[in-house]
């Protein structure tokens, strides 16, 4: 399935549903670890070949699963929140401080692009394998992206830039219907970029699914 055809395969009554409630608790504290672990079950459905999304049986697992992926998100962020933190304090401290406090905190923007970049496939291996330690594996994890790195960059910076265009325009609707509306539109495409680097994954070495020919139609 091209991914023009899973858009409206997502905007289908039976399955839109399904989403929406993952993206209305999205940035719910606690809660949200639904909708991540349905966004995971949802990754390791499209590298199965599956047919459409998940369903929400199970929530215990699914919470549990999204737990799980929060924290490898943590692990993954641990060195640009370290940055961020001693930045922050560095920039509050003193005039003097100020000036190598925001370029500490610059630095940890650049170590947030730098380590975020992997997360797409890490996210995909971790929902395959339920391994910390292989989704940590940073050389291994490159080396697939290498493998299809013109589609991986293409849909990295895609998802960057949608969500950049919903922070500056969505987010800034007064009162909280702007604050749902980008709940829900950033969970959408997160959707749509699990379904594009799940289709991605399954291409290269690192994974271990069996590639059939539906599946490795082009995105």
């Amino acid at each position: 399935m091209e991914l023009y055809p899973f858009i409206q395969f997502t905007l289908n009554s039976r399955f839109i549903k399904r989403w929406l409630i993952a993206g209305l608790i999205f940035f719910i504290p606690f809660l949200d670890f639904f909708s991540v672990g349905y966004l995971s079950r949802t990754i390791r459905t499209m590298m199965s070949g599956g047919m459409g999304l998940p369903t929400w049986d199970k929530k215990g697992e699914i919470w549990i699963e999204g737990l799980k992926q929060v924290f490898l998100f943590i692990l993954y962020e641990a060195v640009p929140f370290f940055l961020f933190s001693f930045g922050f304090f560095l920039t509050a401290l003193h005039p003097f401080t100020a000036f190598f406090g925001r370029i500490i905190t610059f630095l940890g923007f650049v170590a947030m692009f730098i380590f975020s970049f992997f997360m797409p496939f890490a996210f995909a291996l971790f929902a395959e394998k339920m391994d910390f330690k292989k989704a940590l594996e940073f050389e291994n994890i490159l080396m697939a992206i290498k493998e299809v790195l013109i589609q991986y960059i293409a849909g990295y910076i895609g998802v960057l830039f949608l969500l950049g265009i919903f922070y500056l325009t969505i987010l800034r609707i007064p009162y909280f219907i702007g604050f749902v509306m980008f709940s829900i539109l950033t969970y959408y495409v997160l959707i749509l970029s699990a379904y594009y680097f799940a289709q991605l994954f399954i291409r290269t070495s690192l994974s271990t699914v069996k590639i059939t020919e539906d599946i490795l139609k082009d995105i």
